[in-house]
């Protein structure tokens, strides 16, 4: 909770991609609270008001998880929301000629999004999608010491810049509005 709320504020992108470990995470502790209380909300060392809030913030994600159906796979609504809006944001932004410098980024990354929108047979279903699931799964690589290839390494990064111009953008008209 406390660590979502500030990645919220500071960096949407990785604001998602915690959201998304942090299902993975409750979903290996097979969503029983008393583990994800031991292993995760304790070790905080928080005081007892913000322990029980930090409490109720995983309780409420286990619910939402559980009434959404992503209790084996898929991400919470809100989540998909922001990549929506992400997505939105970019469609814009592509159309808008002040925005030129943006859409290089793009078009450096495009080649390794669309490898990754062909590869998933139609389950990502957008560009900011593709993209996000390319650092998820970047991460979880690195997380269990995978040989990682030089293309993908090199289509993550060029992925991580457009991500980052697309979030500075996002969180400067977020302050805006």
């Amino acid at each position: 909770m406390i660590i979502a709320e500030q990645k919220r504020k500071e960096n949407i992108a990785e604001y998602i991609l915690y959201i998304w470990q942090l299902e993975d995470i409750i979903r290996g502790y097979n969503f029983d609270l008393a583990k994800i209380e031991a292993f995760i909300v304790k070790p905080y060392n928080q005081s007892l008001p913000v322990t029980n809030q930090i409490r109720e913030w995983y309780t409420n994600m286990i619910d939402a998880m559980h009434a959404e159906g992503i209790t084996t796979q898929g991400h919470l609504l809100f989540v998909n929301a922001i990549i929506q809006d992400l997505s939105s944001l970019n469609i814009s932004l592509l159309q808008d000629p002040a925005y030129a410098h943006y859409k290089t980024t793009f078009d450096a990354a495009v080649p390794a999004i669309h490898d990754i929108l062909l590869k998933s047979n139609g389950v990502i279903k957008n560009e900011i999608d593709a993209c996000f699931n390319a650092l998820y799964g970047f991460l979880i690589l690195r997380f269990q010491k995978k040989e990682i290839s030089a293309d993908t390494i090199d289509a993550v990064k060029r992925i991580t810049v457009f991500i980052n111009a697309l979030t500075t953008i996002y969180h400067k008209q977020d302050v805006e509005n």
